[in-house]
């Protein structure tokens, strides 16, 4: 159990106890205490970026802390498939495309959520190391996106949404837009047209609020910066 840091460097001069870790500084008893134990509660809160954990008995709080969880595993990955793809058509351009014919596991997880549940479960882990664990609070927060933006949804209202029939996302904004280049309104009259992320798909992902229909002539000034388009994600 905890202590004063007085008492902690009391019985270290003793010699009645050793340090274990110094991070969280740790100390263990040399000699048998029997097993009379406190019932510890810890709290656990995961966040997108942070995890928050404290572990409290019946009078005080015996331990806190927040981790930064990684944020650059998708961009890191991103870079990374970018290379792999460049490589492999600089130097074996005969071989057959290989990227539809993996198989992922059942329980697979993407690498930037199984680092979160990974690093939950290693922290979880080593307050428990310490600390005589009893219970375990973890607080969940559960968000409806479309009854946030429809608080009259409900039954079959989720099912009905605005990409209902339509065979993806690329399909469902060139309709939306009315098969019109937003960027000239068709004054180029290139019969190409594009889906452009508004902002970059790392930050602003793949949903139609942040894409829009360009034609290939104005998708390409936009990507050579000689084009601004005025509007907003």
């Amino acid at each position: 159990m905890s202590c004063s840091p007085r008492k902690a460097k009391m019985l270290l001069k003793k010699g009645k106890a050793i340090v274990l870790k110094r991070s969280p500084f740790t100390i263990q008893l040399t000699t048998a205490t029997g097993e009379a134990k406190q019932d510890i509660t810890l709290g656990v809160d995961y966040g997108y970026s942070h995890v928050g954990l404290s572990a409290v008995s019946r009078k005080q709080e015996l331990f806190s802390a927040e981790v930064n969880l990684r944020g650059d595993i998708v961009k890191l990955n991103s870079e990374r498939r970018q290379y792999r793809r460049s490589r492999r058509s600089r130097k074996t351009w005969y071989r057959k495309p290989r990227f539809l014919n993996r198989k992922k596991d059942k329980g697979w997880l993407a690498p930037s959520i199984q680092h979160k549940l990974d690093s939950s479960l290693k922290l979880t882990g080593k307050v428990k190391e310490i600390l005589p664990i009893a219970k375990i609070n973890v607080e969940v927060a559960a968000f409806d996106i479309q009854k946030i933006k429809n608080p009259e949804i409900e039954g079959e209202g989720y099912q009905n949404g605005v990409q209902k029939n339509f065979w993806n996302t690329r399909e469902y904004v060139i309709f939306r837009d009315n098969h019109i280049c937003q960027g000239c309104k068709g004054e180029s009259k290139d019969p190409v047209l594009e889906v452009h992320h508004l902002e970059s798909r790392q930050t602003g992902g793949d949903r139609p609020d942040n894409l829009i229909t360009l034609c290939n002539t104005c998708h390409k000034k936009v990507s050579q910066g000689k084009l601004e388009l005025t509007i907003k994600s």
